[in-house]
Order: C-alpha cells, then sequence, then structure tokens
C-alpha cells in the first residue's frame, strides 16, 4: 500500500524592514507649536484659576474697546462744539476737559464761556473778572489758596476754577441752575438779599446764558432794576462773589 505524502504549505519569507515598517500606522509627530497648544488646553481644563484669568483678560480688552469708543464720540463732540462757537477746537477741548472734570453739563459749560468771556482768555471787566469765565480773584483765592493773577489768566486754571465755582453754587441752590447762575453773575450775597426783600433775583443773565447759542460780548446782563440807584451796579453783581461761609 502506497504512503501518501502531506505537502507542507510553503513557509512565509520574512518581509523586507522597510515594508514592515511602511505597514505600522505612522505615529502623531508635533512640532513645539503643538505641544504648547496641547498643553494650554490641559492647564484650562483643569485648573480653574486659569479660566478666571482668560475671563478678566476679555473683560479687560472689552473696556479697552468701549473706552475707545468713548473716545471717539467725545472727539466728535468736541469737533460739534468748534464749529458751533466758531472757536478753536483747542479751545473747545479745554472747555469740555474742565466742563467733565467739575461734572458740569458740557452745554451749559460752553454756553456760560460764551456769555462771560466771547471765548476770550484774556478778558477783564471793569472790576477785575479774569478770563474765560471771569473769576474774581478772591473768589478763586476760596477755591485754590495761593493763586496768583497771573494764574488766573491761564486757560485751563481759569476753567476749571469758574466751572468748580459755579458747581459749589448748583449744590448750594439746590440744582436750581437758573438762581445759580445769577448767583454766578450778581453775588450770593446780593441774590439773598433781593429774595428776602421780595424781589425777584433775575436780571436776565440766566436768559442769556440758556438762550441761544450765538456770541456774545462780555458782561452783557442788564442792570439790576430791583434796588434803588442801579446806575452803578456793586462789584458782586459783575461777577463771581466770594464762597459763603460753610462751603
Amino acid at each position: 500500500m502506497a504512503r501518501t505524502r502531506t505537502r507542507r504549505p510553503p513557509a512565509r519569507r520574512p518581509r523586507p524592514a522597510a515594508k514592515r515598517r511602511a505597514a505600522k500606522r505612522p505615529a502623531l509627530r508635533l512640532d513645539r507649536r503643538g505641544w504648547m497648544g496641547i498643553a494650554a488646553m490641559v492647564l484650562l481644563l483643569a485648573f480653574p484659576p486659569t479660566r478666571h484669568g482668560l475671563e478678566r483678560a476679555a473683560r479687560a480688552v472689552a473696556r479697552a474697546v468701549a473706552e475707545a469708543r468713548a473716545a471717539e464720540a467725545r472727539e466728535r463732540v468736541v469737533d460739534q462744539y468748534a464749529r458751533r462757537y466758531g472757536i478753536e477746537r483747542e479751545l473747545a477741548d479745554a472747555i469740555e476737559r474742565a466742563a467733565r472734570a467739575e461734572r458740569v453739563d458740557t452745554d451749559l459749560a460752553f454756553r456760560l464761556v460764551r456769555v462771560e468771556s466771547a471765548f476770550n482768555p484774556r478778558a477783564l471787566s471793569p472790576v477785575g473778572a479774569i478770563g474765560l469765565t471771569q473769576m474774581m480773584l478772591p473768589t478763586a483765592r476760596e477755591l485754590q489758596p495761593g493763586i496768583t493773577r497771573d494764574r488766573l489768566y491761564e486757560r485751563d486754571v481759569n476753567l476749571r476754577l469758574g466751572f468748580r465755582y459755579f458747581r459749589t453754587l448748583l449744590r448750594f441752590y439746590g440744582g436750581d441752575v437758573r438762581t445759580a447762575l445769577h448767583a454766578y453773575n450778581r453775588g450770593i450775597g446780593t441774590v439773598a438779599r433781593i429774595r428776602a426783600a421780595g424781589g425777584d433775583p433775575a436780571n436776565g443773565y440766566a436768559r442769556k446764558v440758556l438762550g441761544g447759542p450765538g456770541a456774545s460780548p462780555v458782561n452783557t446782563a442788564p442792570p439790576d432794576t430791583t434796588t434803588p440807584n442801579p446806575t452803578r451796579p456793586k462789584v458782586d453783581e459783575l461777577a463771581p462773589a466770594r464762597l459763603p461761609a460753610g462751603m
């Protein structure tokens, strides 16, 4: 009986090393920037303070954008006032800044300067009221002790002190703009005396300030007609007077 030979399958030949490497799944290779990104993501997920820091940064960016937009809006406002009153932009910018610093309404600040000095920094009244807001030196020294006459002619100093004085009057009269304006022009003492006698301290000054935006000369408020002998107005009726006690 013949024996049947079983054929063995041919042995597999070992594949070349290059082919074996090609068959493997390619490894993920990251450069330095990629690893830094992964590390940042891991830290962001692992540490809440990191997320809070990014939130603070985002809020800071939002504030910066809002401030930039506000600055652009302010520049447009300054340009509008410069055109409206026919003054240099630098002066309009100074008035706006001083009014904002002293918390005086911007439109009212421009109107006040228009009536007081016609936007002339060197304006001088017959009784010695100085500059853009026509400040008397004694009044200025109540607000800023030691200030000199020469310094009161400086544009920014004069604007700040004039608006500060007007703001003080607004507080004194409980926000009554018209009465504060009359006191700015005539003096607190004069307003008090007229009111005590049952009179009206209005002399047209408040109407002139709050009226139209046209140019006005210096000290054009009509003379007082409620007191005897109005031919020579008192000093405190022509310019800001001393602050009352306790203010």
